[in-house]
């Protein structure tokens, strides 16, 4: 079994200043990756490496039907949400298709916007601290149903099959709680899934995704990285969910790498 290191602080903004590696530094990677669940490495010294060296050391490389390597840039006229502007709202990568699971993802910025675009991180941990005890309580005696919008992208799980996801689980490796979850934006026509909690009704089932999504985005849960150009930023599926912020009119560039 893996073994990791407890998280000494679970406030996001002490969690973030401890997640940095320094220009010669980058050998702090996995005892960073292991305390904080995500990892920024900042570019520059002499111990730089690019994201293909780093990301198969974690781990296989996980194949998408695009590949293993993906850039996420606008692209005009695209009616997938992640080759857009608009924001991703926060989401576990992995249960909601037919792919293996993903333990790292890794990001590597080639063109950073001057306003928006931050990388979400929420921490697993933190979220458990800090969220009211009776929504946990809930969150343990639920399942989410999620329904995927943008088909034959992933490996798409059989016609008809809905995932099917437990929000709060305990990870087989690790021995942590973890957040496995996908919000959504219900009145985004360029949503990547819809998401409903089994048995509620549609205004109950958004009314409880609301209330997670309100603990998720307390200061004390969320990083916004603002992007520099060479960065790397590696992050524990397991233990931190991401997404991204909005950056209208701004240019930005990512390549990103999963494995599993």
């Amino acid at each position: 079994m893996e073994t990791v290191k407890m998280i000494s602080s679970c406030h996001m903004e002490e969690i973030a200043q401890r997640s940095i590696c320094a220009p010669g530094q980058h050998w702090e990677l996995r005892e960073k990756l292991d305390d904080c669940g995500f990892v920024i490495l900042e570019p520059g010294g002499p111990d730089e490496r690019a994201l293909d060296e780093i990301m198969p050391e974690l781990g296989k490389p996980v194949e998408y039907g695009f590949g293993t390597k993906l850039t996420l840039e606008p692209q005009e006229a695209s009616d997938n949400l992640q080759f857009t502007t608009s924001g991703m709202p926060l989401h576990t990568d992995g249960p909601f298709n037919a792919g293996p699971p993903v333990k790292y993802i890794g990001m590597y910025c080639v063109t950073a916007p001057e306003v928006g675009g931050e990388s979400l991180v929420a921490s697993n941990a933190a979220f458990f601290e800090h969220a009211p005890a009776d929504l946990l309580e809930i969150m343990d005696d639920i399942v989410i149903e999620y329904r995927n919008r943008i088909s034959g992208y992933y490996k798409d799980r059989p016609a008809g099959s809905h995932p099917r996801v437990a929000p709060v689980q305990i990870d087989p490796e690790t021995g942590e709680r973890r957040l496995v979850i996908g919000l959504t934006d219900p009145d985004d026509p360029m949503r990547t899934h819809d998401a409903v909690v089994v048995g509620y009704g549609e205004a109950e089932s958004a009314e409880l995704l609301g209330r997670i999504k309100t603990v998720l985005h307390l200061p004390s849960v969320l990083y916004a990285h603002k992007w520099r150009v060479g960065e790397v930023m590696i992050m524990d599926n397991r233990r931190v969910i991401h997404g991204r912020a909005a950056f209208p009119g701004q240019p930005r560039k990512l390549v990103r790498l999963s494995v599993s």
